[in-house]
């Protein structure tokens, strides 16, 4: 058996914990980083956003890893990488569906996220992506362990894995670890840091796949004689939403022509989503059956990932107590999730990578404790304005155009966050230590139940999208709430560097 000393184990090879691993080793630190499974395996959180890419640039240029730069858009990630998986992501396109009905040309809302294909955001096929990141953090120098077996083991003189990797066996003792094995939480789970989601407001489940045959959304609306010439950007070029009675669908295109598609579910009223002894398969199909247009984009699909067919979730909602101490650190997808809405996964755990980055290359030993304190808070304190934020969003249904208004919160949040280009590795996710902006956010929150409680009568959502068009003057720098452009935003795209 192998034994080894490390300045800082990782447990979980995301991308996050890759990338995590690969700035450490790249920049002198002994790294050891180790997980139960093997690349290429299934995952979800596809969707990056300008603000994942302008923070997985920065790492890059900041601690030596120009090979990920080409990542940061479309454009120059096909010319460098066409081997990694992804799509072309230019904006946020969202549809509203009433149960039963057939589509309304009004229900659409269309949000610019990039000025042009060559320079866009893209949908990640995590698959490839993470086994890319775990490739860069080998060729840095770290120690790589793939189908480990193991056991994590915490005490006064630091941390101890043990186990098999392969037919290799191994033992790793280190005075840092981080948790980056996402829901399973190990770290957590051996220091006993309690995880559980009741303090959460959003209470949603999801069944997901990735599917071949899916009908474009754009054929779709043409066939029914839906206008696409007004859309800023090709509606299916785009994190995909449809808003449904009780929750929403994800749709995001890869260049292979499958498609990762979710349907999350409100779990708050009782909907009857569970299985109740049915299949995943079976869910699925009778939650299509509930809605005309995707009846039929879905109508030739097939499962193509997982192998094991369509997914099933209980509750996705989780938030730790603590989410780093003296000698430990989780990054976001291990402290906590709320929901795939808004797009926020990989962006939020580009932060916690850049942040534990500073620390850990910067910080000596000792003068760690306090930053890691402001950590903790931080990470759990933006989980929850995520919580906030998401969770508006359902509150608002069955109104498509009430759950359009609360977006707006979310954009205004994110919009702002980009065109102000806020920098420091200590800043803050979506505003959330903006004090101005959490006051309005609770506010708004009141307003929004005011509305509901009167039947979300058209008057009522007027005076709301009135108020949030004053409110959010401050953070409003792209013209969202301008009733004028009717739903297609095409100047929201955050500005970028020139291509790579």
């Amino acid at each position: 058996m192998s034994a080894r000393f490390v300045d800082v184990l990782i447990l979980g090879a995301g991308f996050g914990g890759s990338l995590l691993a690969a700035v450490l080793g790249k920049n002198g630190r002994q790294v050891a980083l180790v997980d139960r499974a093997t690349h290429p395996r299934f995952a979800i959180g596809e969707s990056s956003t300008p603000l994942a890419d302008a923070t997985l640039a920065h790492i890059a240029m900041k601690y030596g890893l120009p090979e990920l730069i080409p990542l940061t858009q479309y454009g120059s990630w096909k010319r460098r990488y066409p081997q990694i998986g992804c799509g072309v992501k230019t904006g946020f396109s969202y549809f509203g569906h009433r149960m039963g009905l057939s589509f309304r040309s009004e229900d659409q809302l269309l949000v610019a996220g990039s000025g042009n294909e060559e320079q866009s955001d893209t949908h990640w096929l995590r698959s490839d992506v993470d086994e890319f990141m775990f490739y860069v953090a080998e060729n840095c120098g770290v120690r790589a362990l793939e189908a480990a077996s193991y056991v994590l083991s915490h005490s006064a003189d630091g941390w101890l894995i043990e186990g098999e990797s392969g037919a290799e066996g191994f033992s790793i003792s280190s005075s840092f670890v981080v948790d980056a094995t996402g829901g399973a939480g190990e770290v957590l789970k051996c220091i006993g840091i309690p995880v559980g989601s009741e303090s959460l407001q959003t209470n949603s489940s999801a069944l997901f796949a990735h599917f071949a045959n899916v009908s474009t959304v754009a054929g779709m609306l043409s066939e029914i004689k839906v206008d696409v010439s007004r859309h800023p950007f090709c509606c299916d070029s785009a994190a995909v939403h449809h808003i449904l009675d009780d929750g929403w669908m994800w749709q995001l295109r890869f260049d292979d022509s499958t498609v990762s598609a979710g349907i999350l579910t409100d779990e708050r009223g009782g909907s009857a989503s569970g299985s109740s002894g049915r299949s995943s398969g079976e869910v699925w199909n009778e939650q299509l059956r509930r809605y005309p247009f995707l009846t039929r984009q879905f109508q030739n699909s097939t499962v193509v990932r997982p192998v094991t067919g369509i997914r099933q979730s209980g509750r996705l909602q989780r938030i730790c107590e603590k989410a780093a101490g003296p000698d430990w650190a989780a990054l976001p997808g291990a402290a906590g999730f709320i929901d795939p809405l808004h797009s926020s996964g990989i962006a939020h755990t580009l932060f916690g990578v850049r942040r534990l980055a500073a620390i850990l290359t910067e910080s000596p030993t000792v003068a760690r404790a306090l930053r890691m304190s402001r950590y903790s808070y931080m990470l759990i304190d933006e989980l929850r304005l995520v919580d906030a934020l998401v969770e508006g969003c359902y509150a608002a249904l069955p109104s498509f155009r009430l759950w359009c208004d609360w977006c707006m919160l979310y954009f205004a949040a994110v919009t702002s966050s980009e065109q102000t280009g806020e920098d420091g590795d200590d800043a803050s996710f979506l505003l959330a230590s903006d004090a101005c902006f959490r006051d309005v956010l609770r506010e708004a929150r009141q307003r929004l139940q005011r509305v509901i409680d009167q039947g979300r009568t058209d008057p009522g959502i007027e005076e709301f999208e009135m108020w949030l068009r004053i409110v959010l003057h401050p953070w409003n720098r792209v013209g969202l709430l301008d009733p004028s452009v009717n739903g297609m935003y095409r100047r929201t795209a955050a500005p970028k560097s020139s291509n790579y």
